[in-house]
């Protein structure tokens, strides 16, 4: 999907965050694209260092403003504080977040908007406001309100919250520093009566990064084509168990059946890319850290992971 046309009307009320470590320089086109929907957008880095700087000039001088973080603080804490900047600068009602490689279409962010109007007009309050389809494929659903389409745990990227719903539930969860961030978000959300309203839009975004898969060294083909396994970092299992508990901790009593559907899928995940991708030895000394720091109630950045 491309972001080559212009949006009718900038969006004043509308703040984009968008989080940054490390960079490319494909931070400046997303960013200058998110300019030609609105007036204000945010750019967080996370600690990147000074090897960045040009980029975050260039960002600078595209007309965004750059919020230099001095050490790498996680997902949430950058979301946090890019929020935190962008509501002190300017009257805002909604917040869009976005990842650096995100690159939105030129009326995205109006869908949402236009969505979280109409759940209004219809009597429901939305917590937050998520694309009904990522990558072609339509997100899970949760029924419907008064002809408002329910959606489940959104992705963080490309998610819309109304400034209402940081005013009564408050800012995300920095403990977790990375992953189900905003799954917790949700939750808190839910609870406090604000459900996921899915917008008619679409949004591109990936997980993971593709590699052969091989079985003691072998790999694995399907004719001519070798089978991929979808892996994330070593590092990233540290947090995806560790947090699973910390959240499944806070949330078993009120969905226990998301609780256990989401412990169920990140050992099939484990079982899985244990089997057939390589790094097999570090990826479950990174689990098995983060299971036992979990139970521990340890949270905030690790550094072992």
């Amino acid at each position: 999907m491309h972001a080559d046309k212009e949006s009718p009307t900038k969006l004043e009320r509308v703040a984009a965050v968008v989080t940054a470590f490390r960079p490319t320089p494909h931070l400046l086109d997303n960013v200058t694209s998110l300019l030609r929907q609105l007036t204000t957008v945010v750019v967080v880095d996370d600690g990147s260092g000074p090897g960045f700087d040009a980029i975050f000039d260039a960002v600078t001088g595209a007309g965004g403003k750059v919020l230099r973080l001095e050490c790498n603080a996680g997902i949430a804490s950058a979301l946090n504080a890019g929020i935190d900047l962008a509501r002190s600068s300017t009257p805002v009602d909604y917040i869009v977040t976005v990842d650096q490689d995100s690159l939105l279409t030129a009326e995205y962010v109006q869908r949402l908007v236009e969505a979280a109007g109409a759940a209004e007009s219809a009597g429901v309050t939305p917590g937050l406001v998520s694309p009904a389809r990522i990558h072609g494929n339509p997100v899970k659903t949760a029924g419907s309100k008064s002809g408002i389409q329910l959606g489940r745990e959104p992705i963080q990227s490309g998610l819309l919250i109304p400034v209402s719903t940081l005013d009564a539930i408050g800012n995300f969860w920095d403990g977790l520093f990375i992953d189900l961030v905003d799954t917790e978000y949700y939750f808190r959300a839910l609870d406090a009566g604000l459900p996921t309203v899915l917008a008619d839009a679409e949004f591109d975004h990936s997980l993971g990064t593709l590699v052969d898969a091989d079985i003691l060294g072998k790999g694995i083909s399907f004719g001519d084509r070798p089978m991929k396994v979808r892996i994330a970092a070593s590092w990233r299992y540290y947090y995806i168990f560790r947090n699973r508990i910390l959240v499944s901790r806070r949330y078993v009593k009120k969905h226990p059946g998301w609780v256990a559907a989401g412990v169920l899928l990140d050992m099939r995940h484990l079982l899985f890319v244990t089997t057939l991708a390589p790094g097999r030895a570090a990826r479950l000394r990174s689990a098995l850290r983060g299971t036992v720091d979990g139970f521990r109630g340890k949270s905030g950045k690790s550094h072992t992971a």
